[in-house]
């Protein structure tokens, strides 16, 4: 059992690094990837306490999860096996972008008649749960019996995918462009690259794109990105069957993981996904895990 994508409370995961490699070992996990977002804090905690690796006996590709854009769009990059002192991440103003789109969507709130709790609408960047402004706004709402109506007129609402749904889809009220906080794909790849590392697309099918199968291909053809994450539990039979007929036609690497954030997304199960939904086998990721460190 192999699981490439998981995150702790060094991004937007509440289990600790200790709590993360403890389940991978109880649930006898052969290669475990942390990739939080747009940090590489877990290896650095691991570097200053040897004793943590200790408590997994499988191995571990290190890893991370980074926010770029494809035609001003918000997509993510799974970089693996980058020397994580290396890896040169983007850096911008999260809390001030975070709390300028929370304000945003408390504004539209109201225009909408949402009901909401002021003193629960904040952002703070230590509380993996307050971290994001679609997390926080979507999970405040949905509290409220009375916002029912409303949400249902506005479609799906649910706080782990409120961000997908809305907050990057250029057709909902709750659009953000988020492309002047990030670098561009190509930028993105480039420094895995420099860093040692293969880039792969996160969650190809998650995204809003109008013509899902024919950006994805734009990607693998057009970019220098190495692979992408074909085993997701959000991924539908026929997704994946596409995402691994792409990767083959392309000739691009494959990968696969949960998704894994604990508490907050607590239908995710790190190793098998979504009602075991996820099996992820050594052959799948072969091709390229011998080509690159693993710790």
């Amino acid at each position: 059992m192999i699981d490439l994508h998981t995150h702790t409370n060094h991004s937007d995961g509440t289990d600790s690094v200790e709590e993360l490699l403890k389940n991978a070992e109880k649930k006898n996990i052969e290669i475990l990837s942390i990739t939080d977002h747009d940090s590489v804090g877990a290896y650095f905690e691991l570097e200053k306490n040897p004793n943590l690796r200790k408590l997994y006996n499988g191995k571990i590709i290190v890893g991370s999860e980074l926010k770029t854009f494809y035609d001003k769009k918000s997509i993510e990059i799974l970089a693996y096996g980058i020397d994580y002192k290396k890896i040169r991440i983007h850096q911008y103003d999260a809390l001030n972008m975070q709390i300028e789109i929370l304000e945003k969507y408390k504004k539209i709130a109201k225009e909408l008649g949402l009901k909401y709790d002021e003193s629960e609408m904040y952002i703070d960047r230590e509380n993996p749960s307050k971290q994001w402004a679609s997390f926080t706004f979507g999970t405040e709402i949905l509290k409220h019996q009375e916002n029912r109506e409303i949400i249902k007129e506005i479609g799906e609402f649910d706080p782990s995918s409120f961000f997908r749904i809305h907050q990057s889809n250029e057709n909902s009220i709750f659009y953000y462009d988020e492309s002047y906080a990030s670098i561009d794909i190509n930028e993105t790849i480039s420094r895995i690259h420099d860093a040692g590392g293969l880039a792969f697309l996160a969650h190809g099918f998650v995204y809003p794109f109008k013509d899902k199968v024919k950006t994805i291909e734009e990607i693998l053809s057009t970019t220098q990105i190495d692979g992408m994450e074909c085993y997701y539990p959000l991924f539908s039979e026929q997704e994946r069957k596409i995402a691994i007929e792409l990767c083959e036609k392309y000739n691009k690497y494959m990968s696969g993981g949960t998704d894994y954030h604990a508490k907050n997304k607590p239908d995710i199960i790190l190793g098998s996904g979504k009602n075991n939904n996820v099996k992820i086998e050594y052959e799948i990721i072969k091709k390229w895990a011998e080509k690159i460190n693993l710790i």
